[in-house]
């Protein structure tokens, strides 16, 4: 039986708070919508821990955010789709093989969250949300695609590549997970 660790639990606790956090108070305005910094913290939380627990701060930590920010019809698709992006950066990044965790492996993690966080809205919003509310639909998410996921996906691989750059260069796994 596989134990988790008291330490394992309180990262897990501290990540779902970061990501929360970096959600709700990193929103950006825009006149066609907003964005925020939210998939910067989950991809930190998955490449750091691994894609349970990325799964987890991606999951809870932004289903909490839109709740928290009046956006609850948003909060059970951000809870699918933030939660699968947390499990697959975390599950590329902790590959298995001889380039374990390798710059390859990480470029590739950041890719694949943001293209599932991009498509996982495209999709939530021409099918699903439509079914709720009206506003959503095909049209609302093709212009969401380009005017928000699209660049909020983008410039959250770019800044969350180079913040777990500087935290892997700065040894970060010695002094916090070891």
């Amino acid at each position: 039986m596989n134990q988790v660790s008291s330490k394992k639990i309180v990262l897990n606790g501290l990540m779902i708070a970061l990501v929360f956090v970096v959600t709700r108070f990193s929103t950006i305005s825009t006149p066609v919508g907003y964005f925020n910094l939210g998939d910067v913290a989950i991809m930190i939380a998955a490449v750091l821990l691994g894609g349970k627990s990325g799964f987890a701060a991606g999951s809870i930590g932004s289903a909490l955010a839109d709740l928290s920010a009046g956006y609850g019809i948003f909060a059970p698709v951000t809870f699918v789709i933030k939660g699968l992006e947390g499990y697959i950066v975390g599950r590329i990044a902790h590959s298995e093989g001889e380039n374990r965790r390798s710059e390859v492996y990480r470029i590739a993690a950041v890719i694949a969250g943001s293209i599932i966080m991009i498509a996982g809205y495209f999709i939530g919003e021409a099918y699903i949300l439509s079914l709720f509310d009206n506003t959503f639909g095909l049209a609302a998410a093709i212009k969401d695609l380009t005017t928000t996921n699209i660049p909020q996906g983008s410039i959250s691989a770019v800044v969350g590549y180079l913040i777990i750059a500087a935290l892997e260069k700065a040894n970060i796994r010695k002094y916090v997970l070891s």
